[in-house]
């Protein structure tokens, strides 16, 4: 009876027979037949060109495939609480590590890992620089080229939810409207490929004589130096109602004491005079709401006071600090309210995305989809 050993000898020695035919065939077919050399040359060119496409692709091929990964994260979640954020972060970094050194095939599903990760980094900046230096050159192109792509997105859309549907009023490309392209040109007069929009605001209904279309809230505002007294709110501008003089001035009260000399002796009036002390008319309003530390905004409201030290009174208060106290005192002397509206504009912007992300947090945001767009970027593609 034939052992197992045997068996197991007389295969190997058939496979190893069998292999070294197979490399005799084909080297015998390399050397001597002109068309299979042509055909392995052309998969040889194929397979270089392939690998050639996936590490170095075009900047139109990079586009289109960063498009097409797009769309694939777009339907995945995404973490909402802090703990939930740091766990998907280090899963999407490790397992991108992972597919960036298994070859340049992978990369497009690393490129994937990598991009989700960037979403929920609190800092893009520092982590894109981190790319920079430790992904591939084709994963970090192909993650950078999927971030404008969003961009594109974002901006395309964002005339579809802007302004609300209940404003009355959308924003139109008029050259699409009379079927008209307009290009950007350069310094040199040289036509490009841009199209420039011309877009307008076109109401959605019939309007009345003197009715309101549209109303929006600026962002920021400052008053002119000449307004600084004290009668116009330094949030929303609104004038401030006078109050009647909290003190009488001195005619009234010589006009009192003539009435009362019929009645009582020159000692009591005397006496009298010399109690109520003359004092000046005061401006000061009942409505006013003064800075408690500088007191020389003044506001019309406490919530005006309370909006204005969220989003940039205490940066720019002068009792603050050095620095603040300085600036005031450089506006002032200049006159040029482009400073001050710069500061504000900052300041309101830290201020505003801060709410946002606490009414996220809190669940508790209203302002549907305009939501994921910051006021930067409202004042960009508004531009």
């Amino acid at each position: 009876m034939v052992s197992g050993k045997k068996i197991a000898a007389a295969v190997s020695v058939t496979a190893l027979v069998a292999g070294l035919s197979y490399m005799a065939y084909f080297d015998y077919k390399r050397r001597n037949d002109r068309q299979f050399r042509r055909k392995l040359r052309r998969d040889r060119k194929k397979v270089e060109k392939t690998a050639t496409k996936i590490s170095s692709p075009s900047i139109d091929e990079i586009s289109d495939l960063a498009m097409e990964l797009l769309g694939k994260v777009a339907s995945e979640p995404m973490p909402q609480s802090p703990e939930d954020k740091e766990q998907f972060f280090m899963a999407q970094v490790s397992k991108g590590e992972a597919l960036s050194s298994s070859g340049a095939s992978a990369y497009p599903e690393a490129a994937c890992c990598f991009f989700q990760a960037l979403k929920v980094y609190p800092n893009p900046v520092e982590l894109v620089m981190i790319y920079q230096k430790t992904t591939p050159d084709a994963v970090f192109k192909l993650v950078m080229a999927m971030m404008a792509q969003e961009v594109k997105q974002k901006q395309a859309r964002y005339f579809d939810v802007f302004p609300p549907r209940d404003s009355n009023v959308r924003i139109k490309d008029k050259s699409k409207m009379e079927g008209k392209t307009k290009y950007k040109h350069s310094e040199d007069g040289v036509k490009s490929d841009v199209v420039v929009p011309n877009r307008a605001l076109f109401a959605t209904k019939g309007v009345e004589q003197g009715e309101v279309v549209y109303e929006e809230e600026s962002v920021v505002s400052a008053l002119l130096p000449c307004a600084q007294n004290g009668k116009f709110c330094y949030h929303c501008l609104r004038a401030v109602a006078e109050e009647k003089a909290e003190t009488e001035s001195t005619e009234d009260v010589e006009e009192k004491v003539e009435e009362t000399e019929s009645t009582e002796s020159t000692e009591d009036v005397e006496k009298k005079v010399e109690e109520t002390e003359p004092v000046e008319e005061t401006k000061k309003s009942s409505a006013t709401f003064e800075c408690e530390k500088c007191h020389d905004a003044v506001y019309c409201s406490e919530k005006c006071r309370q909006d204005a030290y969220d989003a940039y009174h205490q940066f720019l208060c002068p009792s603050s600090n050095t620095t603040a106290r300085e600036f005031a005192e450089l506006t002032q002397k200049s006159h040029e309210l482009a400073p001050i509206l710069i500061a504000k504009f900052f300041g309101t912007l830290v201020d505003r995305e801060k709410k946002k992300e606490i009414a996220r947090a809190l669940g508790v945001s209203d302002k549907g989809d305009t939501d994921e767009y910051t006021t930067w970027e409202h004042l960009e593609i508004m531009r």
